[in-house]
């Protein structure tokens, strides 16, 4: 009887205290969205710490500097990548208005000829009176909140490197979170940014217009799961039905950018990752409703290294050790 009213205090506790944590996670999503990002960007370039003090014997000063100027090139980079995006989109917004204008206009043919009737002149209004600058505006005023985000992030990120070694974790849970969570943060980064530079690649060698948008587009939404690849490879569709309609060239750049992200997301990152994250795929997917419901848009991206923390914690509680092989897609016996 003891045992039971225990179990059942126990789970009560756990309950409450995700609720609590979720509704202070919520409150503290400001704060706490950039401090997050800046310790993952930490677990990308502090192997650069590492590997400048052990293979290369440079002591930790410069082996701290020396990453520090990679992290503020690297991040100056991707700022620039940004900028320039953004740029190159609001220069494109009257022509794309234009060229939307006459897919319409042929559009409205094709159906002339099949004998359907619409209220052509309606339609050609309204999607005159259409704002898009006002849009243009409205996402370049998101994109800009993105970049002081990041400035803010760079900050943290920063700090944390330059503390790198003043604090080394022995615990052996902070030593297992720490070699997951970098290990997944650098192989995402690697193979994000291997498959936005070959999707740029492919959108140049075929004249799509705002091909950089969309490879550093790529690069950023890889990191979200699942939906991510799906999202970066759809995104570029429209530009290039404007430019060159459903012919040729529309289905071989579809064919490419598809295979492109099968073969990275679905063999190689799987190799390279292989199973050290112990997420069961359904696991994945409902931390990525749970996270864009508590975050937002930047909880999708912090998904996946949030819920593999969790899992790791979870394991370490006897109280919880069950949620953690649910987590993994074990059931208790």
């Amino acid at each position: 009887m003891k045992d039971n009213y225990a179990k059942l205090n126990n789970t009560c506790l756990v309950i409450l205290t995700g609720v609590a944590g979720m509704a202070a996670l919520s409150y503290m999503k400001a704060a706490l969205v950039p401090l997050v990002f800046s310790i993952f960007a930490y677990a990308i370039v502090l192997p650069f710490v590492k590997c400048f003090q052990r293979h290369l014997h440079f002591p930790r000063w410069l082996s701290v500097v020396l990453t520090i100027f990679i992290f503020l090139l690297g991040s100056a980079l991707l700022i620039f990548f940004i900028s320039n995006s953004i740029g190159s989109f609001l220069q494109s917004t009257d022509v794309y208005r234009q060229k939307i204008t006459e897919f319409i206009n042929y559009l409205i043919n094709l159906t002339d000829q099949s004998g359907a009737v619409f209220h052509h002149v309606d339609i050609l209004e309204r999607l005159k009176g259409l704002p898009f600058l006002s849009w243009a505006s409205g996402l370049t005023g998101s994109l800009l909140s993105i970049i002081v985000n990041l400035a803010l992030i760079i900050i943290f990120t920063l700090f944390l490197i330059a503390g790198e070694g003043s604090g080394v974790a022995k615990n052996p849970m902070l030593l297992e979170i720490q070699t997951k969570i970098s290990r997944y943060v650098g192989i995402k980064f690697l193979t994000s940014f291997a498959t936005g530079l070959l999707v740029g690649v492919i959108l140049i060698s075929s004249g799509v217009q705002l091909a950089i948008m969309f490879s550093v587009l790529t690069i950023i939404l890889n990191f979200v799961p699942s939906i991510g690849s799906i999202i970066a490879t759809l995104l570029p569709l429209p530009v290039i039905i404007l430019q060159f309609g459903f012919g040729v060239r529309f289905i071989v750049v579809l064919a490419l950018l598809s295979a492109l992200q099968l073969i990275i997301g679905n063999v190689l990152e799987p190799r390279l990752m292989g199973e050290r994250m112990d997420l069961h795929p359904v696991t994945v997917l409902v931390s990525l409703i749970f996270w864009c419901l508590v975050w937002g848009i930047p909880g999708t991206f912090l998904a996946v290294p949030i819920t593999a923390v969790l899992k790791i914690i979870l394991s370490r509680i006897e109280a919880t050790k069950v949620l953690s092989e649910l987590l993994a897609g074990r059931l208790p016996n």
